[in-house]
């Protein structure tokens, strides 16, 4: 008995170290410079510096996740992307899955309809860079600064983060909810 309470609180002390250095990895990302440098499905190269003024929304997707599939199977990320390319936010969705293939995403990509870029980042460098662990996982970005990091939207009430930080931003305001949890 007293081995299995020790073994828990061990677990738990582990379990909050790692959630805590994650915080401080994700502290450090809203202040860094951010830039990127990433091909999409055809082989074009999309560099955050050609995009200085404009507002980045960086996507983590992945074709096969459970949490994924029901928000472009809706057209609920297509339909958010379309909406902010009218204002001239450029949104990109990333994969970072090693095992993915830029053939594996253009049937992803047909499947759902997608009219934005995807963004091949296979290797995983970006996606360690800006702690982007989870998918939907969303950044969105304005002269390199990450203004909001998280989730696509509240699962429960339907409310899009991603849309709601860009529009605080395009109004000149403050995003008010710059950090939530990504669920995927």
């Amino acid at each position: 008995m007293k081995q299995l309470f020790i073994l828990l609180t061990l677990s738990v002390a582990m379990g909050s170290a790692l959630l805590f250095a994650d915080e401080k990895k994700q502290e450090k990302i809203e202040g860094a410079q951010i830039t990127f440098s990433l091909k999409d499905l055809d082989g074009k190269v999309h560099k955050s510096a050609d995009m200085k003024d404009k507002i980045i929304v960086l996507e983590w997707t992945e074709s096969g996740c459970p949490a994924v599939k029901p928000i472009y199977k809706n057209k609920k990320v297509q339909e958010a992307a379309a909406a902010m390319k009218k204002k001239g936010v450029e949104w990109f969705s990333v994969c970072s899955t090693h095992y993915n293939t830029v053939a594996g995403l253009k049937k992803f990509k047909e499947s759902y309809k997608v009219d934005h870029k995807i963004l091949q980042d296979f290797d995983g460098k970006l996606g360690q860079k800006i702690g982007a662990k989870k998918t939907p996982h969303c950044f969105v970005i304005k002269n390199g600064k990450v203004l909001y990091q998280g989730a696509f939207d509240d699962r429960r009430s339907g409310e899009n983060y991603v849309t709601k930080a860009v529009e605080e931003i395009l109004a000149g305001k403050e995003v008010s909810t710059p950090r939530t949890r990504a669920y995927g």
